[in-house]
């Protein structure tokens, strides 16, 4: 048989709340009231769902939610996964209910968790194959490590102050989200963070396989610095000519950070804002190119000086993204 259960807790002076979980989607909402209000429901027999309780503990100002407790048949500490999973008792879907401002934290072995119009002083979430979704109003602080779980992050619509996403397979996506301080790393997934606030102060990039982008609400002020083996790396800032394998370069005057290093993942910067007209490109283009031919004058007035040798200024201008037709044309003509 199928029931939804409801549990209701007054959360008192509560600050902190972990929640337990092995599989089931957990849905978590905002609670006008101070208390947590739990709606599970359940699949199995009749006097498995009537016995059911989750556990609750309470150590100071801190409170844990247990969705699957250890059951008197196995050994303390056991989590009876197997006596609920196997033909006894299944939990199908969580839909929890919390006051706003807490630290939040989940571990979940296979569910997915959905994060819907809560503030929230931290989130951390630790999963195996669980996907995360988090639209929320406020999250002062984000930690997720998944294994194959995918992230989809949008409209917080305050600033994260730290932000820390880890994957091995699964992908990041980030939509309109601002933070001060960002790491993002996975092996094999890609990361795609869309319409990012230029105000972020740093953001590490770290990926061995998985292909990286990003994309700004209007053009940062930031420094750029790029290591990949075998991936490759385009922007649209003129600086970077084609392809760059290695090297920094600075997109206005820099007053954050971006680093990127991987093994073979490929990177896509997108530094011009996605609501610029096209006067204002045609005007950047401009810009771009005065600022191209200044470097092409001061490169030709070190040689006429003897400051460095061709070799050098070869070397110089493949550091800065020209390609090898370009260097091979002005080096031609002096």
């Amino acid at each position: 048989m199928k029931e939804t259960k409801k549990f209701e807790w007054e959360t008192a002076d509560a600050e902190k709340l972990l929640v337990h979980s092995i599989s089931g989607e957990i849905s978590i909402g905002k609670n006008l009231e101070k208390k947590f209000s739990l709606e599970i429901e359940l699949s199995g027999f009749k006097k498995d769902i009537e016995e059911y309780q989750p556990q609750v503990k309470r150590d100071g100002r801190r409170v844990e939610i247990d969705l699957f407790p250890h059951t008197p048949f196995f050994p303390d500490g056991f989590f009876a996964f197997g006596f609920f999973k196997l033909g006894v008792l299944e939990i199908q879907n969580v839909y929890l209910k919390i006051p706003d401002d807490l630290s939040l934290g989940i571990e979940t072995t296979s569910g997915d968790t959905e994060i819907n119009e809560v503030a929230l002083n931290e989130l951390r979430l630790s999963s195996v194959s669980g996907n995360l979704n988090v639209k929320s109003e406020k999250i002062k602080s984000l930690f997720v490590k998944t294994t194959s779980g995918d992230m989809n992050i949008g409209k917080i619509s305050s600033s994260l102050k730290e932000m820390e996403l880890q994957s091995i397979s699964g992908d990041i996506n980030l939509e309109g989200v601002f933070f001060e301080h960002g790491r993002v790393k996975t092996t094999s997934g890609d990361i795609r963070l869309m319409n990012v606030d230029p105000k972020f102060e740093s953001l590490d990039v770290k990926t061995i396989s998985g292909d990286f982008s990003i994309s700004f609400t209007s053009r940062p002020n930031v420094r750029v610095d790029v290591e990949t083996v075998s991936g490759d790396v385009k922007s649209d800032v003129n600086i970077v000519k084609g392809k760059l394998a290695h090297g920094t370069f600075d997109v206005g005057n820099p007053s954050s950070t971006l680093k990127f290093k991987s093994i073979s993942g490929d990177a896509t910067f997108k530094f011009g804002s996605s609501n610029e007209s096209d006067t204002n490109r045609k005007s950047e283009n401009k810009e771009s190119k005065k600022d191209a031919d200044e470097r092409l004058k001061i490169f030709e007035e070190i040689l006429k000086s003897k400051r460095a040798t061709k070799e050098e200024i070869k070397e110089l201008m493949i550091t800065v993204g020209y390609k090898n037709e370009e260097i091979e044309e002005f080096l031609s003509n002096r």
